[in-house]
């Protein structure tokens, strides 16, 4: 009978000793950093979808109100205080036609910490009456 392990294979596995380690210390690093990635890519995209829901809400409720855009801003930074970190939103643009109210969002978003920063702009149009 000859025995379950031959001599040649276990020579062969004892010169690839330590090669687990180096494949493990080698794909680690990129493993994490794709995971990392795809967390960011989310949550940019979350953030943009936070601010394209609360910009319509913002100019849908101004236009209700006859073009008031202090109500429209209220409104959008009560929707967006609880989603986004404070002072992610830097600028705010209202722009009236004779028929639509247009609000325009700029905010700036950490990437990757704060060492890349992601400006997003979101535009936002309602039609509004405006009554006597």
């Amino acid at each position: 009978n000859s025995p379950p392990f031959s001599i040649v294979r276990l020579s062969r596995c004892r010169r690839c000793e330590g090669s687990a380690v180096v494949d493990y210390v080698l794909v680690t690093p990129l493993v994490i950093a794709m995971v990392l990635a795809v967390i960011e890519i989310g949550l940019v995209a979350y953030s943009r979808s936070v601010l394209n829901a609360a910009a319509e809400s913002a100019v849908r409720t101004a236009a209700a109100f006859n073009g008031d855009t202090t109500i429209g801003e209220a409104r959008f930074r009560a929707l967006v205080s609880n989603e986004l970190r404070s002072g992610a939103i830097t600028d705010i643009r209202w722009y009236s036609t004779l028929d639509t109210l247009t609000m325009r969002v700029h905010s700036t978003l950490p990437l990757v910490g704060p060492l890349v920063p992601v400006t997003l702009t979101t535009d936002a149009s309602a039609y509004h009456e405006v009554w006597p």
